[in-house]
C-alpha cells in the first residue's frame, strides 16, 4: 500500500520544477486560518504579504511563514496613505505615518531619505525579506511621483545594504489601465525603470482585475510582455480569477499576488473621496470560491447555492480530496484553505504544460469549461433570483471573454518570457 500514489498526486509530492510566483496578500481577521494551514503542510506557494499595519496582530503567521522557509513581504501601505480616503489611524501610527495622507513633498531631500530609512529599519528588524517600495500610484509617465519614487527605491536600497540586509527590493509600478496600453507611455517608464534598483516589479493596474474583460486582459498581456526588457521578475498584483490564470497561460508575467478571497482587483476611487463619517476599520469575512463557476461567494450565498439541490451540490461542490476531504462541509467551513490549495493547484497546471500549449490548454481547460458551466448554472431552478441575476451577468461577459482569448489563441497565440521569481529557499 506504501506504494499507491492517489490521482491526482498533491502538488507536494509532485517533482520540483521552476513554477510562477504566488504570493496570498493575508486579510486583517484571516491570520488564524492562513496559520492552521501552514501548520498542516499546505504551503506549495512562493510567500504571503503583511500589511505594516497588521503586524502585531500578524506576528505569530510571519515567524511561522519563516519556520517553513516561504517569503515574507512587507507593505508599507505608502499607495493607500497618499489619498484622503485611504489614510488611516492605524497608518498614522506606523514610523512613517502621519496625522494626515502623505504629499509630495514629505518625500523630498532628507524627509524622503528619512521615510526610505524608516521602512528599511521596519523591515530588517522585523525579518521579512521582501519588501515593496515606498511608491505611488502613477498617473503616467510624465507623473512627477515617478523619478521622486526611483530616488526612493535607491535611498532603501543604500539603507538595507548599509545593514547587510538580503531582504529583496520590489517596485510597486501602479498605473491607470488606459496608460498601461499605451505604447509611448510604456516606453517612456521602461526608460525610467532601467535605473532603479529592483529585484522585482508588482505591477497594480487600476481598474483591472477578476472582472477584466477578454478585451482588457488581452491588452494587458501585450503591454506586460514588453515590460520584460526589464529583466527582473514581474507579478501581476491584485489581480485574481481566470483573468490572472490566462495572464501567467501566454506568459506575460512570472506570477500572481492577491487575496485569500479578496484584493482581486485594484480601485482607487473610494481613496480619492474624502473619508466617511464612523467609517469602521477591521477585515472582511473569507468568501467561498467556486472553482467551476470562477467566483467567490459570501458565506450565506455559497451555503444556500451549494445546497439548493442535489445536482448542484455534485456539480459545483470541492470533490478533491486532497482539498476537501469532507466534501462540500469543508469547503463552506474552510474556505481559507479551499481556496489557496484550488489556487496553488491551478497554478501548478498551467505551469506543467509546455510553454507553446498553454494559451490553447487555458481556453479548452479553463474559460470553455467554466463558460459553459455559468451558462448551466443560471438555468438552475432552485437557486435564488439574486444569485441567477449574478450568473446571468457573468454568462454575458464569460462569452465575450471566450471570443477574445479564441482569438488570441488562433490568430496570435503570443507568449512573452517571463522571468520566474526564485522562492526563498532557491535563493540561499
Amino acid at each position: 500500500m506504501s506504494n499507491v500514489i492517489r490521482l491526482p498526486r498533491p502538488s507536494s509530492s509532485r517533482p520540483n520544477g521552476a513554477k510562477p510566483g504566488l504570493y496570498f496578500r493575508v486579510g486583517y481577521n484571516q491570520h488564524r486560518d492562513v496559520l492552521d494551514l501552514l501548520s498542516s503542510g499546505v504551503h506549495d506557494f512562493h510567500g504571503i504579504v503583511i500589511d505594516a499595519t497588521n503586524l502585531e496582530r500578524h506576528v505569530e503567521l510571519k515567524t511561522r511563514a519563516l519556520e517553513v522557509g516561504l517569503d515574507v513581504v512587507l507593505d508599507p501601505k505608502t499607495f493607500a496613505m497618499a489619498f484622503p480616503g485611504g489614510h488611516s489611524k492605524s497608518m498614522a501610527s506606523l514610523p512613517w505615518g502621519l496625522e494626515r495622507p502623505h504629499t509630495y513633498a514629505d518625500f523630498g531631500g532628507d524627509k524622503g531619505k528619512a521615510i526610505a530609512l524608516e521602512i528599511a529599519e521596519f523591515a530588517t528588524e522585523n525579518q521579512f525579506t521582501q519588501v515593496i517600495g515606498p511608491a505611488h500610484v502613477l498617473s503616467g509617465a510624465n507623473d512627477k511621483w515617478l523619478r521622486r519614487d526611483i530616488e526612493l527605491m535607491a535611498q532603501m536600497r543604500l539603507a538595507l545594504d548599509a545593514d547587510g540586509s538580503d531582504i529583496q527590493m520590489i517596485y510597486p509600478l501602479s498605473l491607470p489601465m488606459q496608460v498601461f496600453r499605451d505604447p509611448l507611455e510604456r516606453a517612456a517608464i521602461v526608460a525610467a525603470l532601467a535605473d532603479s534598483p529592483m529585484d522585482a516589479i508588482w505591477l497594480r493596474i487600476e481598474n483591472f482585475g477578476t472582472d477584466a474583460t477578454g478585451e482588457k486582459t488581452v491588452a494587458y498581456i501585450q503591454a506586460a510582455c514588453e515590460l520584460q526588457n526589464l529583466g527582473v521578475p514581474m507579478i501581476a498584483d491584485h489581480v485574481g480569477g481566470l483573468s490572472a490564470l490566462g495572464l501567467l497561460a501566454f506568459g506575460s508575467v512570472g506570477g500572481l499576488s492577491h487575496g485569500i478571497t479578496l484584493y482581486e482587483n485594484f480601485k482607487t476611487s473610494s481613496w480619492r473621496k474624502p473619508p466617511e463619517e464612523g467609517r469602521r476599520s477591521g477585515g472582511i469575512a473569507t468568501r467561498v470560491y467556486v472553482p467551476r463557476l470562477d467566483m467567490v461567494l459570501k458565506p450565506e450565498d455559497a451555503k444556500a447555492f451549494l445546497n439548493s439541490s442535489t445536482r448542484t451540490k455534485g456539480r459545483f461542490g470541492c470533490r478533491d480530496s486532497h482539498c476537501c476531504p469532507g466534501g462540500l462541509n469543508d469547503m463552506l467551513d474552510n474556505p481559507t484553505r479551499h481556496y489557496v490549495y484550488q489556487r496553488s493547484e491551478e497554478v501548478n497546471n498551467i505551469a506543467s504544460v509546455p510553454e507553446s500549449a498553454r494559451g490553447s490548454t487555458y481556453l479548452d481547460r479553463y474559460v470553455r469549461p467554466i463558460s459553459d458551466n455559468v451558462s448551466a448554472a443560471a438555468s438552475l431552478g432552485a437557486i435564488s433570483d439574486e444569485m441567477r441575476k449574478k450568473l446571468e451577468q457573468k454568462q454575458k461577459r464569460l462569452g465575450r471573454y471566450r471570443q477574445s482569448i479564441g482569438h488570441l489563441v488562433e490568430v496570435d497565440n503570443m507568449r512573452g518570457e517571463p522571468i520566474l521569481p526564485k522562492k526563498r529557499s532557491e535563493r540561499k
